[in-house]
């Protein structure tokens, strides 16, 4: 009886440490397996560029639960040469995964110029972890605060540069990545002083058929100040935006660029910019063309006959036609030329339009562009415009009819139309 009950109690427990094994060597395979898949990815987007990853490991321990791993970046190359290093602890347990990593400071070409910035390494740290249950592997790195005395005497300050990631383990392998950095300033430079406020780039990016696709991109400065002998800039409230996406096998994409202002000034100009706003969308772009090139580019040669294959392979990109749309550009400014007998100028514009281009054969494309191309554009300026130096121009455009002046305002249509271009119905040449 004391025989079976132990059994009876010791089952579990037996049964329960055989699963947490299982667990474990199920996780180490899809450790292994999600490595290989992305160093896979990430050597495909970095062949163009011609740069590649190769893991080296340096140990392993508890049949593969722990393990140092070093990453080299490498620049290929008639002269190929180790950019830098990462080096990589890894612990596998039952229900969890997770490393620490930090740049080498050993090893590459950036190690080597990092190794005179040892507050940029000395507060490095990394680390990421997979947790049970939750098929999103979550990463963060940031580097150390920098404040450094420069050879001219000046003083160079950086906050940490903090990078935090989240990419899932699906086949899709969605991910977002965020990169910030507080501030950064140059004092008392000969070559003047500099101060950066809030940067961030933010990416969300996918696997499309095999392909790294980038589904959304942003970027922001808070505040940007340049005082140098020759120039001064002031930014304030810079973003930009650049969403994709893919509806069977056509490519769109929406860009917006805004800010709230930006001021420019030299010994004898000054330039003022008040909220200015850009859209762009393009649609129409053949996805499977746009793919086939990226193959090419990854494969070409620099010879005649590998750049003719790229352009035709360019042109197929378009095949099925296109458009942008120039779908809102809108700014005002105040111009003042401080030389003696300068003339200022001040107003605003508004511009809109679109372009598209006819579907076609791919191999004529670049001989029958202009007559492919069709679309509108519409300006409205400010009549105080006509108080600049560009006053003498907007007054031929008027008398030519191709401006009118209509409530105020100057403005125009332009279109063009099988290579032909008009401005207020009124023929182009050029």
């Amino acid at each position: 009886m004391g025989k079976t009950l132990a059994l009876i109690v010791g089952l579990p427990v037996i049964a329960s440490a055989a699963a947490a094994g299982y667990i474990t060597y199920q996780n180490i395979e899809r450790y292994d397996a999600f490595t290989q898949t992305s160093l896979r990815q990430a050597n495909d987007s970095l062949a163009a560029q011609g740069v590649a990853i190769q893991l080296e490991e340096v140990s392993r321990g508890l049949f593969g639960a722990t393990r140092e791993e070093l990453y080299h970046v490498r620049l290929l190359g008639e002269e190929p040469a180790d950019l830098f290093s990462i080096r990589q602890q890894v612990t596998i347990e039952p229900h969890r995964a997770s490393g620490t990593f930090m740049i080498d400071p050993q090893q590459g070409l950036a190690g080597m110029m990092l190794q005179q910035m040892p507050e940029l390494l000395a507060g490095q740290q990394g680390e990421w972890h997979l947790d049970g249950g939750d098929d999103r592997i979550y990463g963060r790195y940031q580097t150390g605060a920098i404040k450094m005395t420069l050879p001219d005497g000046g003083s160079l300050a950086v906050a940490p540069l903090i990078l935090q990631t989240e990419t899932r383990l699906d086949e899709s392998a969605r991910g977002t990545a965020r990169l910030s950095l507080a501030s950064a300033s140059l004092q008392g430079s000969t070559q003047g002083d500099a101060n950066l406020q809030q940067l961030e780039l933010s990416v969300v990016s996918s696997q499309r058929n095999g392909s790294p696709f980038i589904d959304k991109a942003s970027y922001r400065i808070g505040a940007l100040n340049i005082d140098s002998p020759a120039m001064k800039i002031k930014l304030n409230n810079l973003q930009t935006e650049q969403a994709a996406l893919i509806d069977r096998d056509t490519l769109a994409s929406l860009s917006t660029l805004t800010f709230s202002n930006l001021r420019v000034s030299s010994a004898d100009k000054e330039l003022n910019v008040d909220p200015s706003n850009l859209s762009l969308y393009i649609d129409g772009v053949s996805w499977s063309g746009y793919r086939r090139l990226l193959e090419k580019v990854q494969s070409a040669g620099d010879d005649q006959a590998a750049i003719a294959g790229l352009m035709l392979n360019a042109n197929e990109v378009l095949k099925n036609g296109g458009s942008l749309a120039l779908e809102s550009f809108e700014t005002a400014f105040i111009f003042n030329d401080l030389s003696p007998g300068g003339i200022g100028a001040s107003g605003d514009l508004k511009v809109n339009g679109k372009v598209r281009l006819d579907a076609g054969d791919a191999a004529g494309l670049p001989q029958e562009l202009m007559e492919r191309l069709n679309g509108e554009l519409q300006i409205n300026l400010s009549r105080s415009l006509m108080q600049s130096p560009l006053a003498e121009h907007f007054i031929s455009l008027l008398d030519a009819g191709m401006l009118q002046d209509q409530d105020g305002r100057l403005v125009s249509q332009l279109k063009l139309q099988h290579g032909q271009l008009s401005a207020n119905n009124i023929a182009v040449a050029f």
